[in-house]
């Protein structure tokens, strides 16, 4: 139980906060109100919600992920409905999830959007798609592993379709435009639109189609430069005609990507710089061009690093400064890594994302992976194992418990209790440093800003 000197620093917190300046909400809320809702500058604040955990699975489920997310003052919702070639939406080719539950009727895309647009302030859906990953089991892959399975270059398979395969690219695109034709989404948010990595690109097809194009009468090297730029070019080809058929269809909707940033960004925006990544490099996943060309209405890097090992704390630093003076920070929302930091620690990664660069250059907002882990203390990757867990500099469970029931339900209270944090000032009780005050980022609403046209 909280004590006194606690609840007072709560107060004391509370006073602290430095959120942008406010403006008052001239749009009627669907209920009356005593007051008009004061809001905070419009920033996007958004949520990955992956369908490994809880958050769209029941009815419930999505009431209280909603009912979340509305504390928090987020305002888009980032929610995975394809997670390994299975649909958590009714109306589509793929097969539904095995794990929704609830009425054989119940569609939770369906339910998410309208929950979340009845929110004031309203709250975007943005459906997440993972792209060329569908896994080992799904049925497409089993139907089709042989002619659209990727394959690295010893011929290993590993639950990929090779975008290098046109009938794969034809497949994907009209999984991607069937949710927006059938759903009224805010946005299509692509993850897994790259290859597994340099060693990738293998199935025959694939490998018969580029020594056609480039009239290569050897099987390319995974190092090889024409082979490595192909491939980049098939993700690219992907990406930029789904963005164009969307357009053409459906106007409103925004199409974004989840974006690769391992290890240390560019020490610059020129294509020198970007050369040297692995986004670009490794994965053949372009997506500085992508930016420049307006092939992504908004893209969300994954910054994720942890805040306690001073060369990730470097790395977030560097691919921060890389996103807001890129050119195209006005299109970026910088994705911070929750799960793997504590939540002190997520809250000043988010308050440095959103700051100023030494040029004057900001981000158009954040994205927070993710809503069923929040911290380390949520993270069932360390609550479940022993040795990862002691990788981290400070142990974040309570005294002895070793039942994994136990582990799982004191892990659900403190992602319940992230939710609080990021709206305002709380404390939380750490076996090693008692009791650890957080203070709020969003301590008001706020709306969605406007894109801005790519420069």
């Amino acid at each position: 139980m909280k004590g006194p000197r606690a609840l007072l620093l709560v107060v004391a917190l509370m006073a602290c906060s430095s959120e942008p300046a406010a403006t008052v909400a001239t749009s009627p809320s669907p209920s009356p109100s005593p007051s008009p809702i004061v809001l905070g500058a419009p920033q996007y604040r958004a949520l990955w919600v992956d369908a490994f955990h809880d958050g769209i699975k029941s009815p419930a489920q999505v009431e209280k992920l909603v009912s979340d997310a509305h504390r928090a003052n987020l305002n888009a919702l980032i929610v995975q409905v394809r997670k390994r070639g299975d649909a958590y939406f009714n109306l589509g080719d793929e097969p539904r999830a095995t794990d929704i539950q609830g009425p054989a009727d119940f569609d939770p895309l369906a339910y998410v959007i309208r929950l979340a647009h009845a929110m004031t302030p309203r709250i975007e859906v943005h459906a997440w798609l993972n792209t060329f990953f569908v896994g080992g089991t799904s049925a497409i892959y089993k139907l089709h592993s042989d002619e659209w399975g990727n394959r690295a270059s010893d011929g290993s398979p590993g639950g990929y379709l090779d975008p290098g395969v046109p009938e794969v690219q034809i497949y994907t695109h009209k999984v991607f435009m069937d949710v927006a034709r059938n759903y009224e989404v805010d946005g299509l948010h692509m993850d897994f639109v790259r290859y597994p990595g340099v060693d990738w690109g293998y199935s025959p097809e694939a490998i018969a189609l580029y020594k056609l194009q480039t009239h290569s009468t050897v099987t390319p090297a995974p190092d090889d430069e024409s082979f490595k730029s192909w491939r980049r070019a098939r993700v690219t080809s992907f990406v930029r005609d789904l963005h164009a058929d969307l357009k053409a269809v459906k106007p409103n909707v925004k199409l974004s990507g989840a974006l690769i940033c391992f290890g240390g960004g560019p020490a610059g925006p020129t294509l020198d710089e970007w050369a040297g990544t692995s986004a670009y490099g490794s994965v053949f996943q372009d997506w500085r061009a992508w930016m420049l060309n307006g092939y992504l209405d908004f893209g969300v890097p994954m910054n994720y690093d942890s805040d306690w090992s001073d060369l990730e704390k470097y790395w977030f630093g560097r691919w921060s400064d890389f996103e807001k003076d890129s050119g195209f920070g006005n299109r970026i929302l910088t994705g911070v890594g929750a799960f793997l930091n504590y939540p002190e620690d997520t809250l000043a990664q988010i308050r440095r994302a959103l700051a100023p660069s030494a040029r004057g250059n900001r981000v158009l907002g954040i994205a927070i992976y993710s809503y069923g882990s929040t911290s380390v203390y949520g993270n069932a990757d360390f609550y479940d194992n022993s040795a990862m867990a002691a990788g981290l500099p400070r142990q974040p469970y309570y005294g002895n418990v070793t039942k994994r029931e136990s582990a799982a339900t004191r892990g659900r209270s403190f992602n319940n209790s992230f939710m609080t944090q990021l709206a305002r000032a709380d404390i939380y009780w750490d076996i090693a440093l008692g009791w650890v005050p957080t203070r709020g980022v969003f301590t008001r609403p706020a709306e969605v800003p406007a894109l801005q046209s790519r420069r």
